[in-house]
């Protein structure tokens, strides 16, 4: 077995109230951003339809199939929810539903972070532990994925589980075997076929490779066992609800591939360049300073097998998906594992770099965030305010004076954390995360109540629905899913959707328009009852219209209104 390499400075004789204050930054991070404010299109409203429907026993229409406002969304899986519903019930009595889910993501989170720490401190023998999970926290693409509900972060967390996973196949195999299947068994419940080749993929490449060639057999059994489980899973929903299965085949084993319009290689390269931010320059040293033969060489299992993973979660998510950057949360904790191996070795002007550039630009932004909160509440500086009233027309709220005392209290935090110390890569490091994390509680303290006006569809839903008809069905042309998500979510009301106005066969019709896209039906067939936007969104418009004519009977039944969430 080769040496580990020795890490200055180390974990190892860390003070405890630095142990502990680093873990209360991460708990800060981890705890802001889930309460206060609606679901937010695009991705969220539709996790959370489909986590009603399988709790409201008014909706639910079978266990196996993930439906959105009686509609099924194949290109889903409901496993991930079947896991996350035990917690959300539970906690569903003291918060709404959606803030309940967003906390199983916190927990889904806690994990990942808690297994690249628990990964990087294997490998290193205990010289690097939180670092890995400091690292983890400075990343920007993670913050507000990471506080909102959806199957993403559990693969995001099923990568950084695979990863400690690997780091303990030397010295505890069967705990290694374990946490393996486990992975992919996670993987698997929240993406299907594609979290399922994000982590199993790797684990074959493995065992080939040289550094692990010892360690097969666990491999190998970690991908049976799991394997076994995802069959057995598959095997249940055939049989169980053969219609749906077949349905979830037919899209592609839910990955939809008829519906790609582009190849998505050079838009995830493009898109780590601030989604891994820092990590990804240090990752990249890390990887070039060990091809050379410096620090132990290349050929070591906490270098080999974070490059494997990066490189097949990267070709899987290229060749399988739409582009869209929330499937770049699973290129985060290979590269954060890299990055955290290589923060030691960094060269003084390339950290000072990472260091001011974060106490500088986040903090002049915290002051930008609170000169905005200030235009909006109190209305000044009058400047600003002229200009931000367009941006958030309409809005009431009244000062947060809570928000502004965690605020308060954030700043203090943040300057005893970057105040002048021995300048090394680590403390760069923290200070990013703590620069990144104050910028984060600050807005979400402050401006969470107009963002969440703006992004919103409760207004003008319940203002739609002071204007719904009392008997009748409705038709929908052009809603989305996260529409249809949300008007069933925030007001009980459900349309029946038809690709076209002249396919309507309800007396009512409610139209989604984007910049007069499509456009509106003739005077003479149809009276427009209601129009609606969220404030400030001119582009998009709700309209409601009763047919003038008499309409053919619907094939549908009178949709009545659903007891509320």
């Amino acid at each position: 077995m080769q040496p580990r390499i020795n890490h200055q400075p180390t974990d190892r004789n860390k003070v405890r109230w630095k142990s502990w204050a680093l873990l209360a930054l991460i708990g800060f991070w981890l705890t802001s951003g889930v309460v206060g404010r609606d679901p937010w299109k695009p991705d969220e409203p539709v996790f959370i339809g489909i986590l009603q429907s399988l709790l409201d026993p008014s909706l639910r229409t079978g266990w196996w199939r993930p439906m959105v406002a009686g509609v099924a969304v194949d290109s889903e899986s409901i496993l991930i929810h079947w896991l996350n519903a035990p917690l959300v019930l539970a906690l569903k009595s003291l918060l709404p539903l959606h803030e309940a889910a967003r906390i199983t993501n916190v927990l889904w989170t806690s994990l990942g972070v808690a297994a690249l720490f628990a990964a990087a401190r294997r490998w290193s023998g205990g010289h690097i532990s939180y670092l890995a999970a400091i690292i983890a926290i400075g990343c920007v693409g993670l913050y507000d994925r990471a506080h909102a509900y959806g199957p993403d972060i559990p693969v995001f967390a099923a990568v950084a589980l695979a990863l400690y996973g690997c780091a303990c196949l030397a010295e505890a195999p069967r705990r290694a075997t374990l946490a393996l299947s486990a992975a992919i068994v996670v993987a698997f419940a929240g993406r299907s076929v594609l979290g399922f080749t994000v982590v199993a993929l790797p684990l074959l490449l493995l065992c080939f490779a040289p550094v692990y060639s010892m360690h097969r057999v666990a491999l190998v059994r970690a991908l049976l066992f799991a394997s076994v489980v995802c069959a057995v899973w598959l095997a249940a929903f055939a049989l169980r609800d053969s219609a749906g299965f077949a349905e979830w085949v037919d899209a592609d084993f839910g990955l939809k591939l008829e519906d790609r319009d582009r190849f998505g290689p050079t838009f995830y390269l493009s898109t780590l360049l601030w989604f891994a931010w820092p990590a990804w320059p240090v990752a990249i040293w890390l990887v070039t300073l060990r091809a050379r033969g410096f620090g132990g060489g290349w050929q070591r299992g906490e270098v080999i097998a974070p490059i494997i993973f990066a490189a097949s979660a990267f070709a899987a998510v290229s060749a399988l998906t739409e582009p869209r950057a929330v499937h770049t949360l699973y290129l985060l904790p290979p590269i954060i594992m890299l990055a955290a191996f290589g923060v030691d070795t960094l060269k003084r002007t390339w950290y000072a770099l990472i260091d001011w550039f974060g106490i500088l630009v986040l903090g002049l932004t915290a002051i930008a965030v609170v000169l905005v909160a200030s235009s909006i509440y109190f209305g000044w500086p009058p400047m600003i305010a002229q200009r931000i009233t367009a941006y958030v027309p309409e809005f009431a709220g009244h000062a947060p004076w809570l928000g502004y005392g965690v605020a308060l209290i954030a700043f203090v935090i943040w300057i005893a954390l970057i105040q002048p110390a021995h300048q090394h890569a680590r403390r760069a490091m923290i200070n990013w995360a703590g620069c990144v994390t104050f910028l984060w509680i600050v807005a979400q303290a402050l401006l969470i109540s107009p963002a969440n006006h703006i992004m919103s569809y409760r207004g003008v839903f319940s203002a739609l629905d002071g204007k719904w008809p009392k008997s009748g069905c409705v038709n929908s042309v052009e809603l989305s899913t996260s529409q249809a998500a949300m008007l069933q979510y925030l007001v009980s009301r459900r349309t029946v959707p038809v690709d076209s106005i002249d396919e309507a066969n309800c007396p009512f019709v409610l139209l989604q328009r984007y910049r007069g896209t499509p456009p509106a039906p003739t005077a003479a067939d149809y009276a427009l009852r209601f129009r609606g936007n969220r404030p400030g969104d001119n582009a998009e418009a709700f309209e409601l219209y009763e047919k003038t004519l008499s309409p053919a009977p619907a094939d549908t039944p009178n949709d009545s209104k659903t007891d509320a969430p």
